[in-house]
């Protein structure tokens, strides 16, 4: 016989309501605190499974992230308490894997990093609120393989002593080299 039913746990001015099947958690899953939601959380057998959302105190999105058999997997996002977005990563099993992004409050790229089963692999790009690129480097399996390449705010690229390259032999530069493919 299944051992079912409702749940309603109430602790101070926290509340959790949800429903229980054979002792385990299954379905939705709502968490309030003095009446403003905290938490909407999805389950099936006691594991958390489904789409997950977490609330700021103001009630807005704080975060929202995909469980697959009660591990992250699929693209989360991370919202800041005025509503936007923050941060947007890919996981693949509980790690992070693939690319993941960070944004500046108007929406553009702050930060491009690429990720594999949990670890820095690939590309890392950080870029000037006006979106121009502001360092350029690699990873290979968490380790960094070569210095950054630092660049100012025109696009200009920075030589090891934080010194720009001018802007005439930069000029000059990227017209008599072949562009990279």
């Amino acid at each position: 016989m299944a051992n079912g039913g409702k749940l309603d746990l109430t602790r101070g001015d926290s509340r959790m309501q949800g429903q229980l099947q054979d002792g385990e958690l299954e379905g939705p899953v709502r968490i309030e605190e003095a009446g403003r939601p905290q938490a909407q959380l999805s389950y099936s057998q006691g594991e958390l499974n489904g789409p997950v959302t977490l609330f700021h105190p103001n009630g807005r999105v704080s975060a929202q992230m995909p469980y697959v058999r009660g591990k992250l997997h699929g693209v989360a996002t991370f919202h800041a308490p005025e509503g936007w977005l923050q941060r947007k990563v890919s996981y693949r099993q509980g790690l992070m894997h693939g690319e993941a992004t960070s944004y500046f409050p108007d929406g553009g790229v702050a930060e491009v990093e690429h990720y594999r089963d949990g670890v820095r692999d690939g590309a890392y790009q950080r870029f000037h609120g006006n979106g121009q690129l502001a360092l350029r480097s690699r990873y290979l399996k968490g380790q960094l393989l070569e210095p950054g390449q630092p660049f100012t705010e025109d696009g200009r690229p920075l030589n090891a002593e934080g010194k720009p390259m001018s802007r005439l032999r930069w000029w000059w530069k990227r017209w008599t080299e072949p562009a990279e493919a």
